[in-house]
């Protein structure tokens, strides 16, 4: 858990010295974020900073990203350059990893699935409940007997990635064909999602119950993880005059 670590933040800190404004005013999910109304603070501005601590206090490498995430990635390496520039080679610059087949994963109304636009598909969702949110996915009036076009479709973009190249060209022939409607996609769609996380469901639900097992679990994860951070941080104490 990031509260259990505190050098995230007074790494944030110590990077948000070396982060110009117009870097920030850039970014394209905070530039986006405003422009639906989310209303803008500081935190929101200055959250790629706090990415950029999340990345660099491990000396990461690869960092694996969906394509919007892309130029916050980008972010980093320039305030690391930065922060390298004026202290010596302290930080790994980071290379983003993106896996073109799921760059981008759309929600249930075509935009990109975000907690912050409310359009996420719940995996671990009672049945009855997980199947009302997939059949509220967007989709256009075209007729049942009609020829359709899966690359315009929410429920075949999110579909394909539950199926391999056979079965994904097998789906994309049954649109353009024609005599397929969106509610019969979006029930195969359910079954997919639910028979594909069912075992994932099951452990999730065996965890949970173990309260003392998670404890621990998360006690061990937050020490290795202080013990890099720390190791991290001595470095930028003592080159930025804050330690000797």
């Amino acid at each position: 858990m990031q509260s259990d670590l505190p050098e995230v933040q007074e790494l944030s800190w110590a990077l948000s010295n070396f982060t110009p404004m117009g870097l920030l005013e850039r970014c394209h999910s905070y530039k986006d974020k405003v422009a639906r109304g989310i209303h803008a603070n500081h935190g929101l501005f200055a959250y790629p900073v706090l990415m950029s601590a999340d990345i660099l206090l491990f000396r990461s490498e690869k960092v694996p990203v969906g394509k919007d995430q892309k130029q916050h990635v980008e972010v980093t390496r320039d305030i690391a350059a930065k922060f390298n520039n004026e202290y010596g080679e302290i930080f790994t610059l980071p290379e983003p990893e993106i896996d073109e087949q799921v760059s981008t994963v759309p929600g249930l109304d075509g935009q990109k699935m975000s907690k912050s636009y409310g359009n996420t598909i719940d995996l671990f969702l009672e049945e009855k409940a997980l199947r009302k949110q997939v059949m509220r996915i967007v989709t256009d009036p075209t007729p049942v007997e009609d020829p359709k076009d899966p690359d315009k479709c929410n429920v075949f973009q999110i579909y394909r990635l539950f199926l391999d190249k056979e079965q994904e060209q097998a789906l994309r022939q049954r649109y353009l064909a024609g005599g397929l409607g969106y509610g019969e996609v979006k029930q195969e769609l359910f079954e997919s999602i639910r028979d594909f996380f069912a075992p994932y469901a099951k452990r999730r639900k065996e965890l949970l119950e173990d309260k003392d097992g998670l404890r621990k679990t998360l006690a061990e994860g937050a020490q290795k993880a202080r013990y890099v951070a720390n190791k991290t941080m001595r470095k930028v104490r003592k080159k930025t005059g804050l330690t000797y």
